[in-house]
């Protein structure tokens, strides 16, 4: 498998992964103490490539781009949207997935507790983004960003480029503000 493949599928696996180790699926959030936040529950299901577009994409890679693949995962609340150049090359590439709520059949784990189980599973390996929605932080596989109720991630190559992680948190700052437009 190509290297670039294994960078597109990593979020799929990580929220696959940590979705079974939600804990209890009946609660949305800890409201236990300590720093955690209560998140509103998202009800409207919204497209990932309502959040960053065709033309949107383009700009952030500097060159032309296929329109979107798309794909989700119920199961754990997740549509995603890839955008690859149209010359080919499969570098450089931003894929966009949402986990949301309202898309996760009844019972399901929620997006919050995604979050949680990935901030705790990516401890010491993440760097916290100020400035994009309620929280943001960048490790391997892009920018993960709780929203509203909503948990976008944004994936475009290698996190420990530079530009890369600029080109994240600026596509996190586009999807954030079109999320707020949508719902």
């Amino acid at each position: 498998m190509r290297p670039a493949h294994i960078i597109r599928i990593l979020p799929l696996c990580a929220v696959l992964l940590f979705a079974g180790c939600g804990g209890d699926s009946s609660r949305q959030s800890d409201t236990g103490g300590g720093n955690a936040t209560v998140q509103p529950q998202a009800s409207k299901i919204i497209e990932p490539c309502q959040l960053i577009t065709q033309e949107e994409a383009a700009k952030l890679l500097g060159e032309a781009v296929r329109p979107a693949e798309k794909s989700e995962q119920q199961v754990v609340g997740m549509k995603l949207c890839l955008y690859n150049p149209a010359s080919g090359e499969p570098i450089p590439f931003l894929q966009v997935s949402l986990t949301q709520d309202a898309f996760f059949p009844p019972g399901g784990a929620g997006a919050a507790s995604i979050d949680k189980s990935l901030k705790d599973n990516f401890e010491g390996m993440r760097t916290d983004v100020e400035g994009v929605g309620d929280e943001a932080f960048i490790t391997t596989g892009g920018i993960y960003i709780m929203a509203d109720g909503y948990y976008i991630q944004v994936g475009a190559g290698n996190t420990s480029n530079a530009a890369i992680r600029e080109r994240l948190i600026e596509a996190g700052k586009i999807a954030v503000a079109k999320l707020k437009t949508l719902e």
